[in-house]
């Protein structure tokens, strides 16, 4: 499931960032779409390097609690990086114009993210 959020997340933002150049070609879009991917690369490198260490933490015998801990830190780490997705999707929408195939993409990977992130952190 990690991996899936990973895979899913990661290829819709890089799908709508590489997508032609934006309807709005203006400076403001494309200081934003800059800053867009650099925070893109750090939540993604935060959140793989979160995953390995609970992959770690995971792999020792794990009583209750600290099967809560491992929970808890999953859920934050995973929604926060589904907030990060949502507020992309949301400058891909205003900079790269409507293109649905592309926006399609990021609402599906989102939907899967809630998805995985709902079962787990109910």
């Amino acid at each position: 499931m990690k991996v899936l959020i990973t895979a899913v997340a990661t290829a819709a933002l890089l799908g709508v960032l590489a997508a032609p150049a934006p309807v709005f070609a203006d400076e403001d879009c494309d200081n934003v779409t800059k800053a867009l991917e650099e925070g893109v690369a750090i939540s993604l490198k935060d959140f793989e390097t979160t995953m390995a260490d609970l992959k770690k933490t995971m792999a020792e015998p794990a009583d209750d609690k600290k099967k809560a801990a491992v929970k808890n830190t999953f859920c934050s780490a995973s929604g926060e990086f589904l907030g990060f997705s949502r507020a992309a999707r949301a400058v891909a929408q205003v900079c790269a114009g409507n293109q649905r195939s592309a926006l399609a993409a990021f609402d599906k990977s989102i939907k899967e993210m809630e998805t995985a992130i709902d079962n787990t952190c109910k």
